[in-house]
């Protein structure tokens, strides 16, 4: 008779069987191509390759704005690159100007925290129970259906018109991603790891503390960096339509006096600051939670 092929835990044919020795180290011959491991140079040279690409990108953007704006031929409207750069310089170099741009930045960093912190909290509570899952689905899947917009006005009536009324938008327009892709994360943890930690006797709560939540990290991480972008839109349409102050605030008054490539330089100004955040946000996620991307990087 044929001997059946050795398997694995996974049932793939081809393993070595328990206790016997691999024959690639008992011949010294290779056992099948090894991946190839990026080094410092090839690593280097990619990073450069890349900022290369984006700044050409860069480029290209800025090139075709410039002949919109010249085909169009009415500043009034459409500002050239260079036009709303000066209005750029201007607008940083103005202290008012730059208290206004602190204020929408402290909005969405104080509004991000408190959103991505309640977020995971829920998610923690819909995952843990299944109770609490099946009651609460229906109110999540509504709530996070109304655009924030639409509770620019309630919230100005509940809080003023001020900074709570600006961070309650941004926490309601960062919480529903994070709960989404962490309950996604949570659902995501290999069967075979909690069963196996249920086998060397961890309970129900240092198995989901141990297993499911180290599973679910990449997934919060995800869901943190979109609310991230969703809290600077948010805060933009606020203090256009209910603010007294920030980016959107001077972004909005500026049609009053038809003063487009001031409008630009803070739109501009909104983009920098998202990238800016979202690269710093990425770069510190790597490093604090290298651990839990399991060779994967984040991007």
């Amino acid at each position: 008779m044929t001997p059946a092929p050795a398997t694995d835990f996974g049932g793939r044919p081809g393993a070595a069987p328990t206790g016997g020795a691999d024959p690639a180290r008992t011949t010294g011959g290779p056992a099948g191509p090894r991946p190839r491991r990026r080094g410092p140079r090839s690593a280097a040279s990619w990073s450069r390759r890349r900022i290369g690409l984006n700044l050409l990108a860069v480029a290209a953007a800025i090139v075709v704005w410039h002949v919109a704006a010249l085909a169009k031929n009415n500043p009034l409207v459409f500002p050239t690159p260079i036009e709303s750069a000066r209005a750029l310089v201007e607008l940083v170099q103005d202290a008012d100007s730059r208290s206004e741009v602190l204020i929408t930045l402290w909005r969405v960093v104080v509004g991000f925290a408190l959103g991505s912190t309640l977020g995971i909290a829920a998610a923690s509570l819909l995952g843990s129970s299944r109770v609490a899952a099946d009651a609460l689905e229906p109110v999540v899947h509504f709530l996070r259906s109304i655009t924030p917009v639409a509770w620019i006005v309630p919230a100005t009536i509940w809080f003023g018109v001020g900074d709570a009324s600006m961070r309650f938008i941004v926490i309601y327009a960062t919480v529903f991603p994070v709960i989404l892709n962490t309950l996604t994360g949570m659902a995501q943890a290999a069967r075979n790891k909690t069963r196996m930690a249920r086998v060397f006797g961890a309970g129900r709560l240092r198995t989901y503390r141990s297993v499911v939540i180290p599973s679910a990290v990449p997934y919060v991480l995800t869901g943190m960096r979109l609310s991230l972008g969703y809290s600077f839109m948010s805060v933009i349409g606020a203090e256009m339509v209910a603010g007294s102050d920030g980016i959107g605030h001077l972004i909005y008054e500026s049609r009053l006096f038809f003063d487009t490539p001031t409008m630009f330089a803070g739109i501009l100004l909104v983009g920098a600051a998202g990238l800016a955040f979202d690269r710093v946000f990425v770069l510190a996620s790597a490093r604090v939670f290298r651990r839990f991307y399991c060779g994967q990087v984040a991007r």
